[in-house]
């Protein structure tokens, strides 16, 4: 058998996590016409199917379930050793990479990193804005702060602490339409919500409440929070730090939001990773515990 590059396994794995050839184009940050080359070149080499194609995606064979979990593995040890031998020395330029929700790595990391990075010249940032924790799985990124406890077995997490989420709304938006007195009186307002969001939190359902401005992603709703589109939710201690956001009904907390520092076991012990993981925990930490 001719010798397999490794990148086609990559390929086979990520295609077999995703179930479908453009998720895991998305994912690997290539063509889904590439994807499918590098399968068809990969069952040519080793003679075998490794796919059946659906109205639902890719359907892997058993022949291809029984080889993904040792596809899978060779990719980590060849990214662990990618991350080790570019970390050997520490008087080189390393770079980091974090993954971070959206809200959060573009709120809250940033004067994070940056005093993180004056400390540490010899190191960069790259930041991904990405919900998903299959890029740490993968090692696609080294860090990544969430806020789920992490469940695969590969991968290490620190909660650092958590921040409650509650309403608020602009200045401007209070002076003209006037302050709820209740949560029965948001049925008056405009609120700023994404209807995912709303149907978990049971004492706004009931009221029967529907956004008036209706995203799903926490970038634009906290832009029309700030734009004083109605009343919306957010970090109360990012909110603490908006000169123009004021607090609608501030003895109710909605929800709370933990902070985890994530990490491959494989990783975390990396001098630099380390030391990344421990600023990140003191200063979310304190982000947490502004309010208090």
């Amino acid at each position: 058998m001719d010798k397999i590059d490794w990148h086609l396994w990559r390929s086979f794995a990520v295609a077999c996590r995703t179930g479908s050839l453009s998720e895991a184009a998305r994912a690997l940050g290539t063509t889904q016409p590439t994807i499918s080359r590098q399968i068809a070149q990969l069952e040519r080499t080793i003679g075998q199917t490794l796919f059946s194609r659906s109205q639902s995606g890719l359907v892997p064979t058993d022949h291809a379930l029984a080889l993904v979990p040792i596809a899978s593995n060779m990719i980590e040890q060849a990214n662990t050793l990618e991350r080790l031998a570019r970390s050997a020395s520490a008087a080189e330029v390393t770079t980091l990479a974090i993954t971070a929700s959206r809200v959060t790595g573009a709120e809250v990391l940033p004067p994070i990193l940056a005093s993180f990075l004056e400390i540490h010249p010899a190191i960069r940032i790259k930041l991904s804005l990405d919900d998903a924790v299959e890029n740490v799985l993968e090692r696609d990124a080294d860090i990544a702060v969430r806020h789920t406890e992490p469940t695969q077995k590969d991968l290490w997490g620190r909660r650092v602490g958590a921040v409650p989420i509650k309403l608020y709304a602009h200045r401007d938006y209070i002076s003209r339409h006037g302050m709820p007195c209740d949560v029965a009186a948001l049925t008056q307002h405009r609120l700023i919500a994404s209807s995912a969001h709303l149907r978990q939190v049971p004492e706004l359902t009931r009221l029967g409440l529907q956004p008036t401005f209706d995203c799903d992603d926490d970038v634009g709703l906290l832009a029309a929070l700030r734009a004083g589109a109605g009343i919306g939710y957010c970090q109360a201690s990012l909110a603490s730090e908006e000169r123009n956001l004021i607090p609608v009904l501030p003895g109710h907390a909605f929800a709370v939001l933990p902070f985890w520092i994530v990490a491959h076991y494989d990783l975390r012990e990396i001098p630099a990773i380390r030391i990344l993981m421990h600023h990140l925990g003191k200063h979310l930490g304190a982000y947490c515990n502004r309010l208090m």
